[in-house]
């Protein structure tokens, strides 16, 4: 297990206490969400699981209720004390198509994707450390995905590489020090190296029959490489590989591995058990929508890798995706179907403006019809300022959560400092520090941001997505950069009252009682009322 996950050299963003009491989790977990998250008599049983100890300390902390100077809190007046702008509290669950924080609150995450494709596979070794983490943080992002290789995991049949863990929970911690959620990715593009421009799995993985392999780049190796083809068909077939042993055992052990190094971070949000998979040969159903197909091959290796992460853990999410050609908009998916307790992860590479809103309204059609959460894992890939404003307009829209393709796509030189100084396009990099709701205690209904006026409107319902009250002095807290407001910004709410000091990074509303909907406007300051040294300052000074 990786050490250190609560940011201990950093006192004042930890939960010191609480976390001091780790023990072994509690039985397995089954049903409702809520019910673990806002029942006091249902979680306290389990006080002997992290997460319920931080469910704990998160209602107690939202109530405003001092806990009395037991062992577990002695000294501490709000257990929570730590998420110090109020944000997003892990362990995060969901609520339908929602993420939900600890406290219930609705999460909406930004984000990047750090992939290390090349040996050896971590994104440490190309540069990524503690200052990448805190520039994250600092400019409002609050999750990375990170990418977890095969062939970096299981060089050798059967036999997890412990050094490769061991550098990817560096990874891990270092973000959870920052408040940033991890989402574990294996991910794949072109099967192996074994293919021309191939990652993910390692060679013997990869039954090709002898087909032809001709040098074909990514992504037309996918329609152009019968070898690459023969692959994925031998995976989904779970086709004995080395020893005889089916392929899709050896990825279960290695799965298996990763959740048991990773099930008592919190801040490790879930395991993404496929990036972008290819069916093989007979792909040509799958540019309209291929549910066929998806039942057919990826279900019953997604219910085999999901079983093998509840073995171990119950709190963490297990995200699946469609076929690859699910990104360009053109048809639905079946996915992640419902009962199957995963959460669906999607992509946005389309071709035009309809493909774009196409993968939006797909993605969200399939979470609302299986009640399961949604996320855009990957959009973007390009540092065009228009494309990705054009983007993130469009899934603010639709209130969709996101990560984009990709932080080292960002930054100009990773061996030096991270920082405005140090991006590859500033405009690129401003079009992606938005203003947004982190935790919300309500229902977003709308959202929306103009870069070019620097006006932000956001709106509400004080109620929860499955109904019910949140209690009322729970905050919603919302992202505001300084990047887009470098003098201050103004901000004129209805239902709400604004309860942060002037200048905070977080601006933190707490809804008005009997209010049926909450709505907020920020806008640029025009004078000069907030210098960089007070918005600093406010970062860590809410008001009671």
């Amino acid at each position: 297990m990786a050490r250190g996950w609560a940011g201990h050299a950093n006192p004042g963003r930890t939960y010191p206490t609480l976390l001091r009491l780790l023990a072994s989790p509690c039985g397995a977990r089954t049903g409702a969400t809520e019910k673990r998250k806002m029942r006091l008599p249902a979680a306290l049983p389990c006080l002997h699981s992290s997460r319920a100890l931080l469910t704990l300390g998160a209602i107690v902390s939202a109530l405003a209720v001092p806990l009395a100077p037991t062992d577990f809190a002695r000294g501490e007046e709000r257990a929570v004390e730590a998420m110090e702008e109020a944000g997003p509290l892990p362990p995060l669950s969901h609520s339908g198509r929602w993420l939900t924080d600890a406290t219930g609150r609705v999460v909406l995450l930004h984000g990047f994707n750090d992939v290390a494709k090349s040996a050896p596979f971590y994104p440490a070794a190309f540069g990524f450390g503690e200052d990448d983490a805190a520039f994250l943080e600092h400019e409002g992002f609050t999750a990375l995905r990170l990418g977890v290789e095969f062939q970096g995991l299981m060089p050798t049949p059967g036999e997890v590489e412990e050094s490769y863990l061991d550098a990817l929970a560096q990874t891990v911690e270092i973000l959870s020090r920052h408040h940033i959620f991890v989402l574990l990715d294996f991910h794949q593009d072109g099967f192996a190296p074994l293919f021309f421009g191939g990652n993910g799995f390692p060679d013997w993985m990869a039954i090709t029959d002898g087909l032809p392999n001709p040098e074909v780049p990514f992504p037309l190796f996918y329609v152009l490489n019968p070898a690459l083809q023969r692959a994925f068909e031998h995976f989904w077939a779970d086709s004995p590989g080395p020893q005889g042993i089916p392929l899709q055992d050896y990825f279960v052990k290695g799965l298996a591995r990763v959740v048991q190094r990773f099930a008592g971070n919190p801040w490790v949000l879930d395991y993404e058990l496929m990036n972008e998979p290819w069916p093989g040969s007979d792909y040509s159903p799958c540019f309209g929508g291929c549910a066929a197909l998806e039942q057919a091959l990826l279900v019953p290796f997604y219910r085999k890798a999901t079983a093998a992460v509840r073995r171990v853990t119950r709190d963490q999410f297990v995200f699946v995706e469609p076929f690859v050609l699910f990104n360009f908009g053109r048809g639905p998916t079946s996915l992640p179907g419902a009962g199957s307790g995963d959460a669906l992860s999607i992509h946005s590479y389309a071709l035009d403006l309809a493909g774009e809103q196409g993968v939006l309204a797909f993605g969200s059609e399939a979470a609302e019809r299986d009640g399961a959460a949604v996320l855009v894992t990957e959009f973007g890939a390009t540092t065009d300022p228009a494309t990705l404003q054009r983007l993130g307009a469009e899934m603010e829209a639709q209130l969709f959560p996101w990560l984009e393709w990709a932080y080292t796509d960002m930054i100009a030189d990773p061996t030096q400092p991270a920082g405005l100084d140090n991006l590859r396009s500033a405009d690129a990099f401003a079009a992606l520090v938005r203003p947004y709701p982190v935790a919300v205690a309500g229902t977003p209904t709308s959202l929306a941001f103009d870069p070019a006026t620097g006006t932000f409107d956001f709106s509400f319902r004080p109620t929860r997505p499955s109904g019910g009250t949140y209690p009322g002095r729970l905050e919603t807290a919302v992202s505001i950069p300084a990047l887009h407001y470098p003098l201050g910004y103004d901000v004129a709410v209805a239902g709400a009252r604004v309860v942060s000091r002037p200048c905070a990074a977080l601006l933190l509303l707490r809804t008005l009682p009997h209010a049926d909907h909450v709505s907020v406007e920020v806008t640029p300051s025009s004078s000069a009322h907030c210098p960089p040294h007070a918005r600093e300052a406010a970062r860590d000074r809410p008001e009671s």
